[in-house]
């Protein structure tokens, strides 16, 4: 018992610490034992005004609050005083001269307020304020005051009739002015036989309340970009994309920089505020950048030869003070220093090309800030005696995809990768269809539909041709693996690879890597490298824990990705 009676002190002692907050929710350790009504128009109201009514609640004398909603309105004399309004059980009318009891209850407490309804009548009304301005679809609240024949005042917004001189300028309702269009319009409020009293509303043009900035507090990677979108919130309701029209600021200029369109490049780690303005009204968003400071540029392939006419890939690998590398071929600046013997293009996400165009050398770069990687690119012009495809054949499952490889023999002996230089058909389009574009798709083939037998894909690069062979099957997916499929810990601005396999109820398995969809729960832990030319590679962002889902065909399989 004395232990018990220990427990129940201590709690009486906590609950009086907060008794000087106002309570958001039942307390079970301090019952209600009594409640007090109070009246906004006083003890008294003419008859034909009504007032709201307050219950506060004393919880055991530790703490009180308003209990209005939770109580249970009745009168002793309805025709003198009665509850009358639908949606406000708390406001009390005036219906005739008289006394009326009206009694509140809340659970098993009640309290009694006496109301007297007496016989004044309105003598004049007056509306405040008087002016009033308002961006269009804005809001305000008018107030009509009446006096009485008793020399009393009162409230009689709710009770008084409202009407507005121009509907299609602006609509008022107990008194609540809503700005439709621009223009002005007199607001009247009528009550009972006092002489109306008006006020006057000006609605101007739809104003800019707030704006909200995307993605709201991100953390980004360094030497990378990412997008910023302004969203307007009017006075009209409306959240147009502004994008375009606001002035973009960073706080951090040598952490983040950010264009006229809202993009911001990110060049070293730490806190940069991205924010955006438009006639005085700013929205912000703390932009936290990881992976460390970029320390050199690594290019590959080293020194690469290509024949005049064919096309390479080239990438630009990242070397940061946190000890991450990862692939930056996107952000970085490219560059050639003979244009005539070859120049880059970037189709997008981390892709670069080298065009090789005559014969030669020439120095190419990748540029990103203070650092730069160089490589040296020698353009031959042999002309080509042989073209193999490899594999020679494939077997796909109908909603599948793999890639054929095409690689071309020399007149000086050499071969080379030209499978992104070559043309390449299909025998049955409908049957199997084979990416012949962009440059880093091509040779690509998609099992579309079952026919009977093979399908021939031929590929043609400098008068030269071979074939392979595609056969689409019908198969019934069984299982998906992610690999590797156990949770992995990934340090921040590094980068990994996963591979997604289907495994058929025939037995056979297929790599559907590039066939999956894949998505990361939390952007601020991990992102998706480039899921277009790099489908399943994943960079780690920030300290925390991802999930990284592959789905094909119906089924799904995550990993969880860690990242200390």
């Amino acid at each position: 018992m004395p232990r018990l009676f220990c427990l129940w002190v201590a709690m009486l002692v906590l609950v009086s610490g907060c008794s000087s907050e106002t309570p958001t929710r039942h307390n079970d350790f301090a019952p209600l034992t009594s409640i007090t009504i109070s009246a906004k128009a006083g003890p008294s109201i003419a008859v034909n005004t009504s007032t709201t009514l307050t219950v506060i609640g004393n919880f055991s004398g530790e703490f009180s609050r308003d209990i209005t909603d939770q109580a249970v309105w009745s009168s002793g004399a309805p025709t003198i005083a009665g509850f009358v309004t639908a949606g406000s059980p708390n406001r009390v009318s005036g219906l005739a001269p008289g006394t009326a009891v009206l009694t509140a209850t809340v659970g098993g407490v009640s309290a009694t307020f006496d109301l007297t309804v007496t016989s004044a009548t309105a003598t004049a009304l007056t509306v405040t304020p008087a002016a009033t301005t308002i961006a269009a679809g804005l809001t305000a609240q008018l107030t009509a005051t009446g006096t009485f024949s008793d020399g009393t005042t009162q409230d009689v917004t709710f009770d008084a009739t409202w009407t507005s001189s121009d509907p299609a300028v602006a609509t008022v309702s107990k008194g609540l002015v809503q700005g439709l269009a621009v223009g002005t319009a007199t607001i009247t409020a009528s009550f009972e036989g006092a002489p109306p009293a008006a006020a006057q509303l000006t609605v101007t043009e739809v104003a800019l309340q707030s704006i909200t900035v995307t993605p709201g507090n991100p953390s980004i990677l360094s030497v990378s970009a990412t997008q910023f979108t302004a969203t307007g919130h009017f006075s009209d309701g409306t959240t147009p994309d502004i994008t375009s029209q606001v002035a973009w600021t960073s706080s951090q200029a040598g952490i983040a920089t950010i264009s006229a369109g809202g993009l911001a490049t990110t060049l070293s780690p730490g806190t940069a505020i991205i924010s955006a303005t438009l006639n005085g009204v700013s929205g912000a968003s703390s932009l936290n950048v990881t992976g460390g400071a970029l320390t050199g540029i690594t290019l590959s392939p080293t020194n690469p030869q290509l024949v005049a006419g064919t096309v390479g890939r080239i990438t630009a690998t990242g070397s940061f003070n946190n000890g991450s590398s990862r692939d930056i071929t996107g952000a970085v600046g490219w560059g050639v220093a003979n244009t005539v013997v070859a120049t880059v293009t970037t189709p997008g996400g981390n892709a670069a090309l080298l065009n090789a165009l005559a014969s030669g050398s020439t120095n190419v770069t990748a540029t990103f800030g203070a650092e730069t990687g160089r490589t040296t690119l020698t353009v031959a012009a042999p002309l080509p005696t042989s073209l193999v495809i490899s594999p020679t054949t494939l077997n796909l499952a109908v909603g599948t995809s793999a890639r054929f490889t095409a690689t071309a023999t020399f007149s000086n002996g050499t071969s080379q990768d030209v499978t992104a230089s070559t043309s390449w058909t299909s025998g049955v389009p409908a049957t199997a269809p084979v990416d012949d574009s962009p440059a880093l798709a091509k040779g690509r083939v998609h099992g579309a539909a079952v026919t009977a037998g093979s399908v021939t894909i031929t590929a043609t690069f400098g008068g030269r041709t071979d074939t392979a062979q595609v056969t689409a099957r019908s198969r019934t997916l069984a299982t998906l693996t992610v690999s590797p499929a156990t949770a992995i810990t990934l340090a921040s601005g590094n980068q990994t690879s996963f591979t997604a396999t289907a495994a058929y109820s025939d037995g056979t398995r297929q790599d559907v890597t590039e066939d999956a969809t894949w998505t990361i729960d939390t952007a601020n832990v991990a992102i998706l490298a480039d899921s277009v030319n790099q489908p399943g590679q994943v960079v780690a962002v920030n300290s925390g824990t991802a999930t990284l889902t592959a789905s094909f065909d119906g089924k799904t399989q995550s990993v969880t990705i860690k990242v200390p």
